[in-house]
C-alpha cells in the first residue's frame, strides 16, 4: 500500500474533513500539488470511506479523449471511484445534487480480476461480463475549483452511475461504432459514433488497470466501469432523460 508524503496527507486530511464535518477545505492546501498527488489523495479518501463502511461501486476512466488529455497536458487516465449506483428508471430530486448534469456513458461489468501495468486491450472483452447503457451523474463541487490534482482527489466531480439494459461483449462485434442517441423528454438532443468522442472503451481499461496498479488496486469481478462522457447536460425538474446504444441498449432517468 502506497503512503502519502506530508502535503498529501494535509490535502487528505483537509478534504476528508470537509466530507464529514463541512470543514472549509482551504485551497492552498492544494496549491502545490500535481496529478499524482490527486491520485494518491483519492486513493486515501476511498481507503478511509472503506473503513467507514461505505461499499464502492467500481470505477470511472477520466481523460478518455485526445482533446480532453490536450487541454491539460497529460497523457494518462485518472481514476475515480464510484459509490452509489441507480437503475435505469430512477427518479431523483434534481435539487438533491448542486448543479446537476448527466452524461451518457458505457458502462461494463467486471467478469474477471483485471490488474496490472501491462494488460493487452485484446484480452479486456473476455474479461467483460456485460457492457450496458449508462449513465454518469455529476455535482458541480465549490471544493474543485480550476486545480487538476483537487478535482482528481475529489473523484472527477462522480456523484453516481445509472446502468441500463445491456448485452454481453461478444454481441457487440465493433464497440467502436456504437451509436449513442440522447433524448431529453422525447427530443433528441445529441447523436454521435462512440468513436468520434472517446477512446475505444477496452483500451481505457486497460490504461486504467495500469493507474490503478501504481496503488496496489485492480479492477475486481462485479465492478462497474463507466469509460468516458460522450456530451454533458445539466438537468431540471420535470425532465425524462433517454440514451439509447445501438446493439447494446437503453437508459433511462427521470428528475423530479
Amino acid at each position: 500500500m502506497n503512503s502519502l508524503n506530508a502535503a498529501q496527507t494535509r490535502a487528505a486530511d483537509a478534504l476528508w474533513g470537509h466530507y464529514q464535518q463541512g470543514i472549509d477545505l482551504p485551497h492552498e492546501a492544494f496549491v502545490e500539488l500535481d496529478f499524482s498527488d490527486g491520485l494518491a489523495i483519492q486513493a486515501e479518501i476511498r481507503r478511509r470511506r472503506l473503513e467507514s463502511g461505505a461499499i464502492q461501486v467500481g470505477w470511472k476512466v477520466g481523460l478518455t479523449s485526445d482533446r480532453a488529455r490536450k487541454r491539460v497536458g497529460i497523457d494518462d487516465r485518472p481514476f475515480g471511484h464510484l459509490m452509489q449506483k441507480f437503475e435505469s428508471g430512477v427518479s431523483l430530486l434534481a435539487s438533491l445534487v448542486n448543479g446537476a448534469t448527466i452524461e451518457p456513458e458505457m458502462c461494463f461489468t467486471i467478469g474477471e480480476r483485471i490488474s496490472g501495468v501491462d494488460v493487452d486491450p485484446g484480452t479486456v472483452p473476455s474479461r467483460i461480463e456485460r457492457v450496458s447503457a449508462g449513465y454518469e451523474l455529476n455535482e458541480r463541487r465549490a471544493i474543485v475549483g480550476g486545480n487538476l490534482a483537487m478535482l482528481i482527489a475529489d473523484n472527477l466531480t462522480n456523484w453516481a452511475i445509472v446502468e441500463g439494459s445491456g448485452v454481453s461483449p461478444d454481441e457487440v462485434p465493433d464497440i467502436d461504432e456504437t451509436e449513442i442517441v440522447q433524448y431529453c423528454n422525447g427530443e433528441e438532443r445529441f447523436r454521435c459514433t462512440h468513436r468520434e468522442e472517446v477512446d475505444n472503451p477496452y483500451v481505457s481499461i486497460a490504461r486504467l488497470a495500469a493507474t490503478l496498479d501504481r496503488f496496489d488496486l485492480a479492477l475486481e469481478a462485479g465492478q462497474k466501469v463507466i469509460t468516458g462522457a460522450y456530451t454533458r447536460y445539466s438537468v431540471a425538474p420535470g425532465e425524462n432523460w433517454v440514451a439509447e446504444y445501438s446493439g447494446i441498449g437503453r437508459v433511462e432517468t427521470n428528475y423530479e
